[in-house]
């Protein structure tokens, strides 16, 4: 018995990431930047850990009821793999290398 109520504990305490991969699943077709199997499947995992880690941060700064935080944890899942992917698109974009030594200093080539 003591198994069944940690499952059903880990279960409850994860509900918000639930929501939050199926989010991000609904909002992946939508994505033009996620082709690969490896870039969808950051995008749903990044989805899921902003809802799991970030619904309740929202449900307490907004306010909001408790009862409302499935729909939350959803919206959090489909935005926060969105959040991720044009993350990652800019660091990509960016040359690194050449800031730091902009920061630095040293040689401009």
């Amino acid at each position: 018995m003591d198994k069944l109520e940690q499952l059903l504990r880990v279960f409850s305490e994860g509900k918000w990431a639930v929501a939050g991969f199926i989010g991000a699943l609904v909002s992946m077709p939508f994505q033009k930047d996620v082709n690969t199997a490896k870039e969808k499947i950051v995008f749903v995992f990044s989805g899921s850990a902003y809802s799991y880690y970030l619904t309740g941060f929202v449900c307490d700064y907004f306010k909001m009821e408790l009862s409302s935080a499935g729909g939350i944890g959803f919206l959090l899942g489909a935005f926060g793999g969105s959040m991720t992917a044009a993350i990652l698109k800019a660091i990509e974009g960016a040359d690194i290398w050449s800031l730091v030594k902009k920061r630095f200093g040293g040689d401009s080539e």
